[in-house]
């Protein structure tokens, strides 16, 4: 019998097509959930409330230097997150921390796509000839579509069990480094980078622009709707790992 047809042999390959064909359902759900959240940010750009906090600095920069989309300073903030990550850790920096480049890269590509799709799809609530309490009532309806799709693009973006995004990846250093609950990280880090946000938007603008009500309302709204996704948590995991997820 020659020795690729061996049982051992036979088993060892289809193990690693298996493991191959695992990893492909992974990436795929994981870019999916990437590309879900940017049609979330997208809608909410178009409600004009005010972006979730983590969105909210290359939001109100991509306003201010419209040479660059805000796929760019998405990727350009979150970077940074990295460097700052980098900074903070020093010589326990994983290396495997770098890899969050290609998920932010991905983001902020997938964001200026859904950008350019809401841009010749979704009617602008600015644009309506309607009553402002109609108007507004749109931009509601666009911040609930917002928040629905994030917290989807989220489950699914958290599913495989990947890299984190910068934004996630900052706060669990801070909160390992410190020690602090995370969640207790992340609210101060949303209420940094928004403030952070308001004070650009200000000096700039003269008004509030990229945070308004609706950055508080994403803020605890996305937890909310994310919750009622729980169902749904089983089978992404039985897709992901048949079997194995029981």
């Amino acid at each position: 019998m020659p020795p690729e047809e061996r049982p051992g042999n036979l088993g060892k390959k289809v193990s690693m097509k298996e493991k191959s064909i695992e990893m492909a359902k992974c990436v795929l759900v994981y870019c999916t959930g990437l590309f879900i959240m940017a049609m979330g940010v997208s809608f909410s750009g178009t409600a004009d409330l005010g972006m979730s906090p983590v969105n909210s600095i290359p939001y109100v920069l991509s306003e201010i230097f419209t040479s660059l989309s805000m796929g760019t300073w998405i990727i350009i903030i979150f970077s940074a997150y990295i460097l700052i990550q980098f900074v903070i850790l020093g010589r326990d920096f994983q290396p495997w921390r770098v890899l969050q480049l290609i998920c932010t890269t991905l983001f902020g590509y997938f964001t200026d796509f859904t950008n350019f799709l809401a841009d010749l799809f979704l009617p602008d609530p600015a644009r309506m000839t309607l009553a402002p309490a109609a108007v507004y009532g749109v931009r509601l309806l666009y911040l609930f579509i917002s928040m629905v799709l994030i917290a989807l693009g989220i489950l699914f973006y958290l599913a495989p069990n990947l890299i984190s995004l910068p934004g996630e990846g900052i706060m669990q250093v801070i909160a390992d480094k410190l020690p602090r609950p995370l969640p207790v990280i992340k609210m101060c880090f949303d209420c940094t980078v928004s403030l952070i946000a308001l004070a650009i938007s200000l000096a700039y603008f003269r008004q509030f622009h990229g945070i308004r009500e609706g950055t508080v309302i994403a803020a605890f709204g996305v937890g909310k709707i994310l919750a009622l996704y729980d169902p749904l948590k089983p089978a992404v995991l039985r897709f992901l790992r048949g079997a194995q997820a029981q």
